[in-house]
């Protein structure tokens, strides 16, 4: 029996940290605020999407009866069999596909494995495989009980993640709980594969009432400090050159160009160098000007990064601690001391005082 997979949060830093434990390497999940196509072209290339939205089962027959799901053996899809696996499944099912990915020796192995089978044993596959269930669940927020699972009832929310991507010139989407990947048209060759996929998404939160705003999309896309580095790289071989030239016209280049990398960051950034002999001293010393004003851009662009990564590295470690010892050490010292009825007492009150607050602003509306 496969044992149980936990529901993990739509957030960008987790999403980020899970695709690295799975030995994924080269990517990042970005969150998508505006969807302006600016937005997208900030952050290109683009994987794929992992849109999360309120299942109901009125809309599930709804996007199933406009839908056709396409079998395509170049196209790697897992079904769901499991609860709670849909948002790990979608993003797998676009690192399986994207190409550029690093997956790693497991997720390799793992694909090279299950290439051939249908999508149902693909997905029992994935939810039989101790290395993602235990990724997945390392970011599980901890339970002070340990509770009996139930199906959930039509009182529950119950939200759904499914994917979309552009793979051999169409678009897809990919939704573990249907039985196929569904095919949503071509693409156009010289237009950015987003561009079709944003008014299917607005359509697809019209049909909801106005109230209902928990929708979250997810941009699976390259890693900014990856390629940054990359482009220090190169940025550097061509520095040199430039340098040498300079040095050969009897010039002494600036020494500082902000372009020196780090023993960690060495195998990261690798760059052909370019010729530039038959340029002018005039000409080398702005093509070096240049290289220096993008390696300052470049550099900000890596500690900005460094500084994202360490922040998700802090809200995880938070999200995978258990509090809930800490919080009964707390009141049981509040108790204690006899503080915790005071401040029960003040709590309430400001409850109530929100609670009038809430009841007035309704009423002059």
């Amino acid at each position: 029996m496969t044992a149980g997979w936990s529901t993990i949060e739509s957030d960008p830093g987790v999403f980020t940290q899970l695709s690295q434990d799975l030995g994924i390497r080269g990517t990042q999940v970005e969150e998508i605020v505006t969807m302006e196509d600016s937005e997208f072209a900030s952050l290109a290339p683009i994987y794929g999407f992992i849109f999360l939205f309120k299942w109901t089962q009125e809309m599930a027959k709804m996007h199933t009866g406009s839908s056709t799901c396409v079998e395509n053996h170049n196209l790697y899809f897992a079904k769901q069999v499991i609860n709670n696996a849909c948002g790990t499944q979608a993003l797998l099912n676009i690192m399986m596909n994207a190409e550029g990915i690093q997956l790693g020796d497991e997720l390799t192995n793992f694909k090279s494995f299950t290439a051939d089978f249908p999508p149902d044993l693909k997905g029992e596959a994935m939810s039989n495989s101790d290395m993602i269930r235990v990724s997945h669940n390392s970011f599980a927020r901890p339970e002070p009980f340990e509770m009996e699972e139930r199906t959930a009832t039509k009182e529950d929310d119950v939200y759904h993640f499914t994917a979309y991507m552009p793979v051999g010139g169409k678009l897809w989407e990919l939704d573990g709980l249907q039985q196929g990947p569904i095919l949503l048209g071509d693409l156009e060759p010289d237009a950015p594969w987003w561009r079709k996929v944003v008014p299917m998404l607005q359509e697809r939160i019209q049909r909801y009432s106005a109230t209902e705003i928990r929708f979250n999309l997810l941009a699976v896309c390259q890693n900014k400090r990856q390629a940054s580095l990359g482009q220090l790289g190169q940025l550097r071989a061509k520095s040199n050159m430039l340098r040498a030239a300079l040095l050969s016209h009897g010039i002494d280049p600036p020494e500082d160009d902000g372009m020196e990398l780090g023993e960690s960051e060495e195998a990261e950034a690798e760059g052909e160098p370019e010729d530039c002999t038959d340029q002018s001293p005039e000409q080398l010393q702005e093509a070096l000007s240049e290289c220096q004003v993008r390696a300052a851009q470049l550099r900000q662009v890596v500690g900005e990064e460094e500084e994202r990564a360490c922040r998700y590295q802090r809200e995880n470690a938070r999200r995978r601690h258990n509090f809930v010892p800490f919080i009964f050490q707390l009141l049981q010292g509040l108790a204690k001391e006899k503080a915790l009825g005071g401040l029960m007492k003040e709590a309430e009150a400001k409850a109530q005082k929100r609670e009038e607050q809430q009841r007035a602003s309704k009423a002059a509306q």
